[in-house]
């Protein structure tokens, strides 16, 4: 005689012990965290620089951080901020696109000095000249 088996009752033993394989997994040094995102600096081919300043990029009232603007035809601007010879962040703000668009609305910051450009801000979010420049 065929027995006749249900889908959840074949299913159920095989997700149950994929799920078990994957906590154990975690719990011994794997991690199903993705690594960290690396975000690229503007494209610069179009812009041409318009402006330079210093300004006080922590807070305490130093201008440490050298700030850098650009423009191009398009009416889009790029600044970059450097402190002790060290470029530690890149903003663009493009033209006509809605200012909540990360893509083509930014600031990009490298945190720890290595050169990898590690975090992404909004525009209207609040950002500070990393700590191992300070």
């Amino acid at each position: 005689m065929l027995q006749v088996r249900s889908t959840a009752s074949v299913v159920r033993p095989f997700v149950t012990t994929l799920l078990g394989l994957v906590l154990v997994g975690c719990s011994e040094g794997g991690s199903a965290v993705e690594p960290a995102a690396v975000y690229q600096p503007p494209d610069m081919s179009k812009f041409i620089m318009s402006s330079e300043n210093d300004a006080d990029g922590d807070g305490d009232g130093v201008k440490e951080t050298h700030v850098r603007h650009y423009k191009n035809l398009a009416g889009d601007k790029v600044f970059s901020m450097t402190a002790k010879d060290r470029l530690w962040a890149w903003s663009l703000e493009s033209r006509g696109a809605d200012g909540k668009d990360l893509t083509r609305n930014y600031v990009i910051r490298d945190s720890n000095c290595d050169g990898v450009f590690d975090e992404r801000y909004g525009l209207d979010e609040e950002f500070r000249v990393p700590e191992c420049l300070k």
